[in-house]
């Protein structure tokens, strides 16, 4: 399927079809390029149950349940470092990304991949819909309290 290699020392490859989307969509922006090879490169479960790039320190005692979650697979995450600074080095009109930048990118993937879990189960369990508010029926006063003041601006 005309796969391409990003870096030669690393096994991290996409499609042709995908790079040009993600250089099209980019507007040679670093950053925007990163999040697409992101989401080419991490399956959503990879991201969902990493713990990003592992930088964050966890207390062992938070007693948390479930699989302990392992950070981004450290070849790939490299890899797409190394891809960026080397694509906006070599493309001076592109935007290069700082390395804060850059990390921000990555867990804000892994973010993103986890709450399309968290909206799913939210909307389902019904009853929390509402925590937080009072009556069901405040959502409507502060509709039409919206309404009057409409010509305030």
């Amino acid at each position: 399927q005309g796969s391409k290699q990003l870096l030669n020392n690393y096994p991290v490859y996409i499609t042709s079809k995908q790079w040009d989307e993600a250089v099209n969509s980019s507007k040679k922006d670093g950053r925007r390029l990163l999040r697409y090879l992101i989401r080419f490169v991490f399956t959503t479960d990879e991201l969902k149950y990493s713990c990003g790039l592992g930088k964050r320190k966890r207390s062992v005692q938070s007693g948390e349940t479930g699989p302990e979650r392992r950070p981004l697979d450290p070849v790939k995450v490299t890899c797409l470092r190394e891809f960026i600074r080397m694509h906006c080095t070599s493309n001076p009109d592109w935007w290069m990304p700082s390395e804060e930048q850059i990390n921000k990118v990555f867990s804000d993937a892994v973010g993103h991949a986890r709450q399309g879990r968290a909206v799913g189960t939210f909307l389902h369990n019904g009853s929390s819909y509402y925590e937080g508010t009072d009556h069901p029926g405040s959502q409507d006063e502060v509709f039409n309290r919206g309404m009057q003041d409409g010509s305030a601006d």
